[in-house]
């Protein structure tokens, strides 16, 4: 499932939001150079790309290049962030 960029309301999108349209692919390049530069300053949101990079790269090579079910996906988050904690 993609999303779309935050709209833009003149609201500033949270971390979790632009952090999901990075990871969805449909960041503009403006939204791409603004997300990497806050990640220089903000562990947290750097700590939470990688972690979903991996989980996404292991997917793909473990599902043989097929999309994996939105369900997994989530168990998997649920299952790390449980253990991350």
């Amino acid at each position: 499932m993609s999303h779309q960029p935050p709209p833009s309301s003149g609201k500033q999108p949270t971390c979790m939001e632009m952090l999901q349209v990075i990871l969805d692919g449909d960041a503009t390049p403006e939204q791409q150079t603004k997300f990497k530069e806050h990640m220089e300053g903000c562990m947290p949101c750097y700590k939470e790309y990688n972690l979903e990079m991996m989980i996404k790269e292991l997917l793909k090579t473990k599902c043989c290049g097929q999309c994996a079910p939105p369900e997994l996906v989530e168990r998997i988050k649920s299952s790390i962030s449980e253990k991350a904690s």
